[in-house]
């Protein structure tokens, strides 16, 4: 790219900033993409998750509960999944089109990965010392296998570092589509990639070639586990079937379903390879064991499951451990895997039952609940699977495929007989607690733009409604809402003109709340189309007519600190910000993919200078000219049938926030100047006579709605001789 182009690039590039969830700093706003689990002798160990908040969180579970130990910021869009590294690194992929490597002992980024040219949707790295690659997959075909340790070796300071595709990995091409799922054997020399082409891939990570292809699944995988040897994988798809294949000879050796009423997301198996745990859209957790054919029902999650990690921390000879689950919630959960065998005894408060459940489980969170409804159904393999796309195969209503189980209940158990339905089993599953949640912040999912074009309106995941200044970066007003009546409460305070007046400011900026958070976007074609008065500002002895460009301000607002860093000298001569500075980060189209900038974390560097957008470091530094006011024309007339003269210079053109008022201050000074004296001025526009609140611009929107020049008529409400007002 030419430095021409790239300049061009740079100043017209838009930029978003975020106003902070306030309980953003300890906790992932809305759901989470991915779970990893790092497991240390004893209780204690932490768990790292990945959230569509964009950043990785760690959490400490060595006291029991859940504490965010360290939050690491810097990807810019949701955070699609994480891998450990080795006992001081994790790896973690993002929809900005990177994946970034963190230093999880300090806290620090330590490399950021570009190469992808859409979302990175997988990782999969080696169990071994040995494996030294890491592989990550996404949207658009592509696959790539990083040289990681070269990479971290030769950064030698402990800031960090960009490690571009071209340098530090190898592209394996030959995928037909999109990549949503990897693993690799323990060595990393056995890669098995699948996604939206169906068929999965098998590659030799040694000489970074294809080996095979594995044909079956009729519709999206979204999982994968390959054993430690890599001579087999285990995979989930959105036909809701779990396949078992062996990857030497390139065939299914096994299908399953039955278990799952939808799309199959999550999976994870046990050391054995034995036992596989699933889940997805159903949120139903099941486990089903390889060798009998044999699957139960665990618990339910409370939403669409995401992703989930087998941790074999707690392991024993009737437990594989716990389960930890990522959902589209905003909970990260911990469940006990409790179901290693079929049947086995253990004694329940309401007498002997068989039930499959552990000691170390069996009464615990709640009362003498027991950790699952006890239900064990067969799960097959019909033929209809290799063609189409299946039905729903959901055994649990069928005499023959299921058996009977009981449910201890205080001092009782209820009875759950052959014919028990799917619903009653799920019900029951739903009464069951996890041994620990992680409960994440309310996400934002409604928003609306009031009509000043300076608040904003949102709704979160319980339906609370803020109304947010989006130049201050603070909370005006909250309400309580609810969401799913008839006509929801956003909706009538949205039309209260009292809480929404009408209103003719341009609007200047856009806003979602897909991170959970609400973002600005200022975009250099739009950002300075407002203005408000200085006096209006809360701005001290400001002139009357003193008026300020509101996407300038916040500009000004945003990178005060940078400023003073960069060009100190500069501080003094700049007109400060209309508004108080707020934490927050930018957000913006790099070269190779989208990027988070701490705002406070700025140095102040020419550096930092030539990588922010160009259009807002010059107005921020105030080296770019200032924006244009923007205008409306009109025209000024006596009204018909009254004896109040002409005015000179009747034609105007002024900003389009001029109010009112202003005009009958232009309009009496003018009459005095020719010699009429005059002390109370009333206008009209088409007819309607205009409040002292309206603007140029709302009269222009809701009473001229014509083409300019606008027509104002006046007259003096003292003369005798003037007409009764229209």
């Amino acid at each position: 790219m030419s430095s021409t182009a790239e300049l061009v690039k740079r100043q017209r590039r838009a930029t978003t900033f975020t106003l902070a969830h306030p309980e953003y700093a300890n906790k992932h706003v809305g759901g989470v993409n991915a779970v990893e689990v790092d497991g240390k002798a004893g209780d204690g160990y932490t768990v790292f998750t990945g959230g569509r908040d964009g950043t990785v969180r760690s959490w400490d579970l060595s006291s029991g509960a859940p504490r965010c130990a360290r939050t690491l910021e810097g990807h810019a869009s949701w955070v699609n999944d994480v891998k450990r590294i080795d006992s001081a690194h994790l790896a973690s992929a993002s929809s900005d089109k990177s994946v970034r490597l963190w230093d999880t002992s300090r806290g620090t980024l330590r490399a950021t990965l570009y190469g992808h040219t859409d979302y990175v949707m997988a990782l999969a790295r080696g169990a071994d010392d040995s494996a030294h690659a890491l592989a990550s997959g996404g949207l658009n075909k592509e696959l790539f296998l990083w040289d990681i340790e070269r990479g971290i070796a030769t950064n030698v300071s402990p800031s960090s570092m960009t490690l571009y595709a071209n340098t530090y990995a190898t592209p394996l091409s030959g995928s037909k589509d999109s990549i949503y799922a990897l693993d690799v054997s323990a060595d990393g020399n056995v890669l098995v990639s699948g996604g939206t082409e169906l068929a999965l891939r098998v590659w030799d990570a040694r000489t970074r070639t294809k080996e095979g292809k594995l044909k079956g699944h009729t519709d999206t995988v979204r999982a994968i586990v390959v054993d430690a040897s890599g001579r087999k994988c285990v995979t989930a798809s959105s036909d809701r079937t779990i396949r078992v294949w062996d990857i030497g000879q390139q065939r299914c050796v096994q299908t399953f379903a039955g278990m799952h009423s939808g799309s199959i997301w999550a999976l994870d198996v046990d050391r054995e390879f034995s036992r596989v745990y699933s889940s997805g859209v159903d949120r139903r957790i099941c486990v089903t064991n390889l060798t009998n054919r044999r699957s139960t029902l665990l618990c339910m999650e409370s939403a669409a499951v995401l992703n989930i990690k087998l941790d074999d921390t707690h392991r024993s000879a009737t437990s594989d451990g716990d389960i930890w689950t990522a959902t589209a919630s905003r909970s990260i959960k911990r469940w006990p895997a409790s179901a290693p065998d079929d049947v086995f005894s253990v004694e329940a408060s309401g007498g002997d039952t068989t039930m499959p459940t552990t000691a170390r489980h069996a009464a615990v969170l709640m009362g003498s609940v027991s950790r699952h409804p006890g239900t064990w159904f067969d799960v097959g393999s019909p033929g209809v699977m290799s063609i189409g796309t299946p039905r729903k195969f959901d055994t649990w209503g069928d005499a023959a495929a299921t058996t009977p189980g009981s449910i201890a209940i205080g001092t009782g158990a209820l009875s759950l007989a052959a014919t028990t339905t799917p619903s009653k089993i799920e019900a029951a599953a739903s009464a069951l607690a996890p041994l620990n949640e992680i409960v994440g912040a309310s996400p934002v999912e409604r928003h609306a733009v009031l009509r000043d074009k300076r608040r904003v309106m949102t709704q979160n995941s319980v339906g609370a409604i803020s109304i947010v200044d989006v130049c201050t970066g603070k909370t005006i007003e909250t309400f309580d809402g609810m969401k799913h009546s008839s006509k929801s409460d956003f909706d009538a305070l949205l039309a209260d003109e009292t809480i929404n007046p009408l209103s003719a400011t341009p609007s200047w900026f856009t806003c979602d709340s897909r991170s959970g958070s609400l973002a600005i976007t200022l975009a250099p074609s739009s950002a300075f189309s407002a203005e408000a008065y200085a006096s209006d500002l809360g701005i001290a002895n400001a002139a009357s007519d003193e008026r300020r460009n509101l996407g300038l301000e916040v500009i000004k607002t945003l990178l005060a600190s940078w400023v003073s860093k960069y060009a100190p000298e500069k501080t003094s001569s700049l007109s400060p910000s209309a508004f108080a500075p707020f934490p927050t980060s930018l957000e913006f189209d790099g070269d190779y993919g989208r990027v988070s900038v701490d705002v406070d974390a700025l140095r102040g560097t020419e550096e930092e200078r030539e990588f922010l957008p160009k259009w807002i470091v010059d107005h921020a530094l105030g080296v770019a000219p200032p924006p244009e006011s923007p205008k409306l024309s009109f025209e000024l007339k006596p009204m018909a049938g009254t004896s109040t003269p002409p005015i000179s210079n009747a034609s105007v053109s002024a900003p389009k926030i001029l109010g009112v008022r202003k005009i009958k201050e232009y309009v009496k000074e003018k009459l005095d100047a020719d010699g009429k004296k005059s002390a109370n001025i009333e206008l009209e526009c088409a007819g309607v006579g205009l409040d002292d609140a309206y603007t140029l611009a709302y009269i222009n929107a809701h009473v001229w709605k014509k083409g300019a020049p606008i027509i104002v008529e006046y007259r003096d409400v003292d003369d005798d001789d003037s007409a009764p007002r229209r």
